[in-house]
């Protein structure tokens, strides 16, 4: 299996919108009401025009995972607008098809992410995750801690999304 990471591009704007409607739908059926995942393939076309146009290069700290030349999962980096952490960095998206989990994938876009954190001016990084994600495991077992839990909200629904800070040095 061939993979590469690499920093996003405004030719993938539309691969990424397609990869977190399916990433959503294999992540959240079940956890988030089934109208918003429904919609979400109604709102592709729509959140890809949107980032396309708003693409900005210096402002990019998106990165893509290859593998057989196909983007098959992201992961991108901001600046947190947490009041209580925003002097960190943090992880506003970070998806993988379910076919590509389980195969080390997520930690090396976590270490790129750590990266770019650092590049950034940032020693910390905020992950957020709904509480009912499996993926809760995978932030504890690459050295996350669970500092707060905050309010997720989606129309006609609150969920729960557990904080973790991780340390980039």
């Amino acid at each position: 299996m061939k993979w590469n990471i690499r920093k996003s591009n405004k030719e993938d704007c539309k691969t990424i919108a397609h990869l977190v409607t399916v990433s959503w739908n294999e992540t959240y059926r079940n956890i988030v009401n089934d109208e918003f995942l429904n919609n979400m393939i109604n709102t592709e076309e729509i959140r890809y025009k949107n980032s396309y146009n708003s693409f900005n290069e210096k402002e990019n700290h998106q990165y893509v995972l290859e593998v057989n030349d196909n983007i098959v999962g992201f992961i991108k980096v901001i600046h947190s607008s947490d009041i209580e952490y925003n002097n960190c960095a943090e992880i506003q998206a970070l998806y993988i098809l379910e076919g590509y989990k389980k195969n080390g994938f997520g930690k090396k876009l976590i270490d790129k992410a750590k990266q770019e954190a650092k590049n950034m001016g940032f020693n910390n990084i905020l992950i957020g995750c709904l509480e009912k994600n499996s993926a809760n495991k995978f932030y504890t077992s690459i050295g996350a801690k669970l500092v707060k839990t905050r309010e997720f909200n989606l129309p006609n629904q609150k969920l729960i999304e557990k904080v973790y800070l991780l340390n980039v040095l």
